[in-house]
């Protein structure tokens, strides 16, 4: 507004909203952590050392020490795969053979657990362990070389006073997916799932690997012991960044009170202690943890999510027609982005063999839903719908989907051409940080650039993807904060007696009587779908809320 300062903006907002965030840390959340947590804590580990152990095996019958590895090691992964490979930044190669230490104890445990693997282990992997061999390939950290096998009589096992022992990994000698900064082979998910592909899939997609290991069962079994180390990763992660930290912070009343902070460089919401900001996407979420944020006996959850938020607000920002045209249709927005990008998914719209979306209450669709027969279309023009708001590369997509930058920039060129307000929106705005050295959010809350002007490639590349991200994101986060404030005041709400206490996001947590749960849902929804004052009068495009009430977090959506 003119005239107004970003004093009259903290006293107005900010200020307010940050009562907002301490009366929902001390508010806190309800979390299961005696039974579902818990629960969900064995599952996994029972998961993960399954996985685990397919790994191992399949390791050990290429390399038998790597039964030894660490295979939570990058380093020891990439020994053992991609040995041998050149750096082409130092024109060097990297070792085909490698020295690693074990703590002695976890090495006994991991002796005993080899040697009493049943026979059917051979059924099971399509594989055995040669433990003669085995023993050849490891040593004590201290003295000479060692027998290890459980056959190898008794004065050949490590020596007492060993604290670690010593094994060598001899690579398998794979083809490297994708390499480091430094030029090292990447063990990253996504390098990992080149080699392996989806082999656990109906019917199974397989990697690189594949054909590498000649085909057939034995390269079958290389994919999927790789997408089990792939999955053991991901195990750990929701082990020591969700399943674990919850039970640790969960209070006597077993209600988890995060640390909230506000002061991002775009105005989104980060917590720690811990951090519920970075939950699993519920595709990803395979435990169920949020089955176990639930309310109290006798109350409901309100859970309230807007719908494509940040592609609204460029929709808005840039009064790009096309997308504001698609959003007033409703619908699926990225199916409709991939009907304008891929000529032959237009054409099998208006033939009339797919259609674009269908009303259920209507009974059986006549046709198949474009999601269901154009899957991969609708997947990349999703991918570009979100990454046109963060100003990502072409070379950044060609990665993504896997393809040359030629044909990324085919399609980017694709998306831009229906919607030329949105790039000349882009380089306005990038325009006006090189000049001023600044961009702003919806409201008017600034982001300084600094070395916009005068950085190097890199940084102003940073920096100019930032400038067109922070009108998008932190303009998300002036809603959600405008959306909150309004239901923090709403008389109607306290009447009911529901309290604010999650945000994630686009998406609102609340909890009150059941008894009430319905009518607090409708106030909710009314909150969030005008939330705007002066300061923001209106969009050029609706807000779409989804909102559900339910016992747990997991139900609700």
């Amino acid at each position: 507004q003119d005239g107004q300062t970003c004093y009259d903006f903290y006293w107005r907002y900010w200020r307010p909203f940050g009562e907002v965030l301490t009366d929902m840390e001390r508010e806190g959340i309800r979390v299961d952590a005696a039974n579902k947590l818990r629960a969900a804590e064995r599952r996994a580990e029972m998961e993960r050392d399954r996985l685990e152990l397919k790994f191992r095996t399949w390791a050990a019958s290429y390399c038998p020490a790597a039964w030894f590895m660490n295979p939570g090691s990058g380093t020891q992964v990439a020994a053992l795969l991609f040995g041998g490979a050149p750096n082409p930044r130092t024109k060097e190669h990297t070792p085909i053979r490698r020295t690693f230490y074990i703590e002695r104890e976890e090495y006994e445990e991991l002796l005993v657990a080899r040697d009493g693997l049943p026979v059917s282990s051979e059924h099971m992997y399509g594989f055995k362990l040669d433990r003669r061999t085995a023993e050849r390939h490891v040593n004590t950290a201290r003295g000479g070389r060692g027998h290890v096998g459980g056959a190898a009589p008794a004065d050949n096992k490590v020596k007492p006073g060993i604290k670690k022992v010593e094994f060598e990994i001899e690579s398998i000698g794979l083809n490297v997916p994708r390499i480091t900064k430094l030029g090292n082979p990447s063990t990253d998910g996504a390098s990992l799932v080149e080699l392996s592909g989806r082999p656990f899939d109906d019917p199974p997609v397989y990697g690189s690997a594949y054909q590498q290991f000649g085909g057939g069962a034995a390269g079958a079994r290389a994919c999927e012991a790789i997408a089990a180390l792939v999955a053991v990763g991901a195990i750990d992660t929701m082990l020591s960044n969700f399943i674990l930290p919850l039970q640790e912070y969960a209070d006597a009343e077993s209600r988890v009170h995060c640390s909230l902070n506000l002061n991002t460089e775009t105005g989104r919401l980060s917590s720690r202690r811990p951090n519920l900001q970075n939950q699993p996407a519920l595709e990803k979420d395979q435990y169920k943890i949020r089955e176990a944020f639930c309310a109290e006996k006798g109350n409901a959850l309100v859970v309230a999510d807007y719908g494509q938020l940040e592609l609204r607000l460029l929709a808005h920002m840039t009064d790009c027609q096309s997308m504001i045209a698609a959003f007033k249709s409703g619908g699926c927005f990225h199916s409709r982005t991939a009907m304008g990008m891929f000529d032959h998914v237009r054409a099998a719209v208006e033939r009339g063999d797919v259609l674009l979306e269908w009303d259920y209450s209507k009974g059986e669709p006549p046709a198949p839903l474009l999601k269901d027969v154009f899957g991969s279309e609708r997947r990349k023009a999703k991918t570009l719908n979100f990454s046109i708001a963060y100003g990502k590369t072409i070379h950044g997509l060609s990665k993504d989907w896997g393809v040359s930058t030629t044909e990324a920039k085919a399609m980017l060129d694709a998306w831009y051409a229906d919607r030329p307000e949105v790039r000349s929106w882009q380089r306005d705005t990038i325009k006006t940080a090189h000049k001023e050295g600044w961009s702003r959010t919806l409201m008017g809350r600034y982001r300084i650039l600094p070395g916009i002007k005068d950085g190097n490639r890199a940084v102003v590349a940073h920096l100019e993807r930032a400038a067109i991200n922070t009108p998008i994101q932190g303009g998300a986060a002036d809603i959600m904060t405008l959306a909150m404030l309004k239901i923090r005041k709403s008389d109607r709400l306290k009447e009911l007696g529901y309290r604010l206490l999650l945000q994630i996001h686009d998406e609102v947590i609340l909890e009150g009587p059941k008894e009430h749960a319905l009518a607090a849902k409708e106030e909710v929804v009314a909150c969030m779908q005008n939330p705007f004052d002066e300061a923001l009068p209106s969009l050029k495009v609706d807000l779409v809320v989804d909102a559900k009430t339910a016992a747990n977090w997991f139900e609700a959506k």
